[in-house]
Order: C-alpha cells, then sequence, then structure tokens
C-alpha cells in the first residue's frame, strides 16, 4: 500500500495524494464522436476541438516521462504554448490526462492547477518526482533523456 501524503487541491486544501495510484486509462474519457458531441464539464462548459487535440495528446505522455507546452502544439498542429497551457488548466480528466506531466519549454516545471508559484511548483515536482522525473533546486529538468515528444 502506497504511503499517504497530502497534496493541495484546486482550490488549496489539502487532500489525500493518490498519485502513485493514478492509471492512465479511464472509462470516463470519451474517445468517440458521439460522446465527445454531449460530454459537458461540471461547469456545464463544452470542450472545444482544440482542447480535445490537446488532451488526446498529453493522455499519452508516459508515467516517467514530460513533454512541453511547445512540443504538444507542434505535435498536433495547432496553437501555442499559452492556448495549450490554458486547455490545461480547464483539464476535466485528470488525472487520465497527466496535465502535470507537460513543462515549460525552457525545462522549467511550469504551472500547476492553472498557477505559477513556488508553492504550486512545488507540488508538480512532488507529484513529478513520485514519478521518477527529477528537478533541480530552482524548479529546472535535472536530465533532459526524460523528455517526450510522441
Amino acid at each position: 500500500m502506497p504511503a499517504v501524503r497530502e497534496k493541495p487541491d484546486r482550490r488549496n486544501r489539502l487532500v489525500e495524494d493518490t498519485s502513485l495510484n493514478w492509471k492512465d486509462e479511464s472509462p470516463n474519457y470519451p474517445t468517440d464522436k458521439t460522446r465527445r458531441a454531449t460530454f459537458r464539464t461540471k461547469a456545464g462548459k463544452k470542450v472545444t476541438a482544440f482542447q480535445w487535440a490537446v488532451y488526446d495528446f498529453t493522455r499519452k505522455v508516459p508515467r516517467g516521462r514530460v513533454t512541453t507546452y511547445k512540443d504538444v502544439c507542434t505535435a498536433i498542429g495547432q496553437g501555442s504554448p499559452r492556448s495549450v497551457g490554458s486547455a490545461l488548466r480547464r483539464n476535466p480528466f485528470a488525472p487520465t490526462v497527466p496535465c502535470h506531466r507537460v513543462i515549460a519549454s525552457n525545462h522549467y516545471v511550469g504551472g500547476f492547477f492553472g498557477e505559477w508559484g513556488p508553492s504550486r511548483c512545488s507540488a508538480k515536482i512532488h507529484v513529478l518526482s513520485n514519478e521518477g522525473v527529477e528537478f533541480t533546486t530552482d524548479g529546472y529538468l535535472a536530465t533532459k533523456s526524460v523528455i517526450w515528444r510522441g
């Protein structure tokens, strides 16, 4: 049984950290056009075609690897790193769509739960460290060999 740790959730409340138990597949992730057309987020919003493309690519990033916001938009052939970050900020499928595995192009850890800052970065580093991805003390990727480009 994995150790129970606490991590901040989207409202900065502490919740049990189940990152060691995250699965890459979910029966709740719509993969066909019909389910995608009718899917709504908890806020009642539709997911755009661009967001689906970002989520489809991001959910392929293997455990123990990371990609960059720029690599995501290059791979899907549209958008910008900022628009990829915006889509991931609204990710209704975490952890099935492992948005924590996307970092900045300069290999800085980047945002987490839609925010940048020391507390968010340390939380993201903690989750990625549990998956085998290491960062320097100032938040940069320790080894480039874990970068995944699809």
